[in-house]
């Protein structure tokens, strides 16, 4: 099974592109893991066409809009996207811009280039009372307006944009896009792949209505004029113009000054059943775009069994030959031709659709969902052969012990800033790091905590996320974004997980940041995983204990996470009737707060014996000290033990003295942490206690390898 990225500009019509996407997708859902991106997701045509909710649907940022959209659009929205858009094992992405998102493997189906900056760049509208062009950037509804001048300025600045593809593989719908493409990108394009159709789609009569048929979007390049101006000519004719866009109104204006109003029919929102039961009422099927890459209305009217009067160029007439099609010149004339011709010899139309409709029977969906998915498959493997030399994460599977460190990246730039003594209520702090107040998102603060942490040979941080009624901390979360970005590109040994710190929230909240974790955080090359799966910790203060509610809602929002809780209490007896099996692990956030110091040793080592939960994650805790009594929190008022004297790293050494005691090795080693200075469980070296923690920790970690690892 992969796990597959299909990325779309828009979902919210069922046109060819969109089309051929989701038929694709309704076959690869039963085998592989999806998640659709797009702008916009038509909801109901999904479903309706049978893709299922296992397949995840992401929205991304939409089209800019106003005065420079053409630009932003060609260039810096496709960058917007790429930091949208989660790690996969393969993506599949489609149409312009989607081909300068940065990610791989990656195969891309463009359907045709950017037209409007190539061989349409002169076929865009023009306004010269205004001096204003409308610009058509398939696949928007809309047209970008371009005023003065700018309009040849902007294409060559998209044009040079629009080059520097990122693709691995490129897949073309026809031999005669894949030339195209070719041409622009000076790119080898590595298959063809045609569209397909259900013929279980259409029903079949004879076609004995003088009705004629165009389905497509109305734009210029489609040229559905040539065709109104046609049926000028034919009398007793029907026309049926099936879509909708911008040049809707010029051409019912056309039909109405050319004096046929009343035989042209503009329809629209159509269902599939009514246009299948035009496609079965009509004589024929009119289709007359500029080069269309395909056309894939040529196979709805070979698998309804009608004739096609199409133009004589683009993809499609690789798909048709005389049997079923009249392949003309762009002309009226032509098109009038060839009608009267059907009216007069009706069972010549009959004969043509019979061999449309056996035709046909060659280009299923089957085969164009097969053939796409064995070139993505193709260019997975390659890519995985390719980059096998590349260093592998650290942590893959439980065989050894893990050691890591809570880890806070929640502060401001300098004392006086957000938790460094902002407040004396929860921000106040007694020591100062030896880099200074530093500011967590910082470059030069994450760098040099690398260095302290890789020093002392510490495997993962366990990055600390607030969610509250306010919604998730936007300031941590920018941080670890930082932290996991620099990670990548210092090729660091750590590893990453989330700790989500839960407070008063709204389920909406929740689902927000478990959507941003999935798709930013978790497929991260340097985010924590054990046996294939992401970690999360769940930070567990025991008010939500009981709610099965909330256990639910977590257990679904971290589907696919091992999950493993930072408790403030000790694992239940009854931890089945409180927590429902949330957990896959169970460890203590503050070991040191809970039972007085002569029954230290009796508290860790239940706590360690108990951490085993459903997936067998057994995690113990260690932690130098705490002392909060500086802090004017009313809520902490009823904490017994409010401090716990470090003694100059004795209480430090008899924790890992316990850990090092025990014959079963544990999974993960949490230490109670790295920079928390609000509660003095600090262990980064600092004014007040010099690299002392650091260096132990170092020692310990030494040791626990050694005994536990062979290392």
């Amino acid at each position: 099974m992969l796990d597959i990225g299909v990325i779309m500009p828009e979902l919210v019509k069922y046109g060819g592109a969109e089309r051929f996407i989701i038929e694709c997708v309704t076959r690869w859902q039963k085998k592989h893991r999806i998640t659709l991106y797009s702008t916009r997701f038509a909801k109901d045509i999904l479903r309706e066409h049978g893709v299922n909710e296992d397949v995840k649907l992401i929205e991304l940022s939409p089209y800019f809009e106003g005065p420079h959209a053409m630009f932003l659009n060609a260039g810096l929205l496709p960058k917007v996207w790429e930091c949208e858009i989660g790690a996969h094992d393969v993506y599949q992405t489609n149409l312009c811009p989607t081909h300068l998102i940065d990610v791989h493997p990656v195969v891309w189906c463009p359907h045709e280039p950017s037209r409007m900056i190539y061989d349409l760049k002169y076929d865009q509208p023009y306004s010269p009372h205004n001096q204003k062009t409308n610009i058509h950037v398939y696949p928007k509804h809309t047209y970008d307006t371009i005023e003065g001048d700018m309009h040849q300025p902007y294409a060559k600045a998209a044009i040079f944009l629009d080059k520097l593809i990122a693709a691995d593989t490129i897949v073309a719908n026809s031999r005669f896009g894949a030339a195209y493409l070719e041409n622009v990108y000076n790119r080898k394009v590595s298959a063809v792949v045609y569209p397909g159709v259900n013929l279980d789609d259409f029903l079949h009569m004879p076609p004995d209505e003088n009705i004629l048929l165009t389905v497509g979007q109305l734009w210029p390049h489609k040229r559905i004029k040539l065709i109104i101006e046609a049926v000028k000519y034919i009398d007793d004719v029907q026309l049926y113009v099936v879509g909708n866009g911008p040049e809707r109104d010029r051409l019912k204006e056309a039909a109405y000054k050319l004096g046929i109003s009343d035989r042209v029919f503009f329809l629209e929102g159509l269902t599939n059943h009514e246009v299948q039961i035009l496609f079965a009422r009509c004589l024929a099927v009119v289709f007359t775009p500029i080069r269309e890459p395909f056309g894939i209305v040529a196979l709805e009217a070979m698998a309804a069994g009608r004739p096609l009067i199409g133009v004589n160029e683009g993809g499609f007439t690789e798909v048709v030959d005389s049997s079923c099609a009249f392949l003309i010149p762009p002309s009226p004339h032509a098109i009038v031709e060839k009608v009267r011709y059907l009216i007069d010899n009706k069972h010549v139309a009959r004969e043509m659709g019979a061999a449309g409709l056996e035709k046909a029977r060659e280009y299923t969906w089957d085969r164009t969902a097969d053939t796409l998915m064995s070139i993505i498959e193709r260019t997975h493997g390659e890519w995985k052969k390719k980059n096998k030399k590349r260093k592998a994460p650290v942590v893959k599977e439980r065989k050894k012990t893990l050691f890591g460190a809570h880890y806070y990246c929640w502060y401001g730039d300098g004392l006086g800033a957000s938790h460094w003594n902002d407040n004396l209520e929860k921000g106040g702090v007694t020591d100062m790091p030896t880099m200074g107040y530093y500011a967590s998102s910082y470059g030069v603060t994450i760098e040099n905590h690398f260095e302290i942490m890789e020093g002392a040979g510490v495997d993962f941080a366990i990055l600390n996320l607030h969610l509250d009624y306010g919604g998730y901390n936007d300031y941590e979360l920018a941080s670890i974004k930082n932290i996991l970005s620099i990670a990548k590109d210092k090729d660091s040994p750590l590893r990453f997980a989330v700790n989500l710190c839960l407070y008063d929230f709204r389920e909406e909240d929740l689902e927000e940041v478990m959507g941003i974790i999935n798709r930013d955080l978790a497929g991260a090359d340097h985010y924590l995983r054990l046996n294939d799966k992401p970690v999360i910790f769940i930070f567990w203060t025991g008010l939500l204990d009981g709610s099965k509610r909330h256990a639910d809602l977590l257990d679904k929002s971290c589907s696919g996470f091992i999950k493993i809780a930072n408790s403030l209490r000790l694992n239940a007896k009854d931890e089945d009737k409180k927590t429902f099996g949330l957990f896959d692990g169970f460890s203590l956030y503050s070991p040191l707060e809970l039972i007085a110091e002569k029954n230290w040793e009796k508290l860790w080592q239940k706590s360690y014996e108990t951490s085993v939960q459903n997936d067998g994650i057994r995690v113990v805790t260690i932690s130098p000290g705490y002392d909060d009594s500086h802090l004017k929190d009313d809520e902490r008022e009823d904490n017994t033990y409010r401090v716990v004297a470090r003694n100059n790293g004795k209480t430090y050494a008899r924790m890992i003295e316990f850990v090092l005691s025990q014959e079963t090795p544990p999974h993960m080693v949490a230490i109670t942490t790295f920079n928390e200075y609000h509660e003095n469980t600090h262990i980064e070296p600092s004014v007040a206690h010099g690299t002392l923690y650091m260096d132990m920790t170092r020692d310990f970690i030494l040791k626990g390898r050694k005994k536990w690892d062979g290392r």
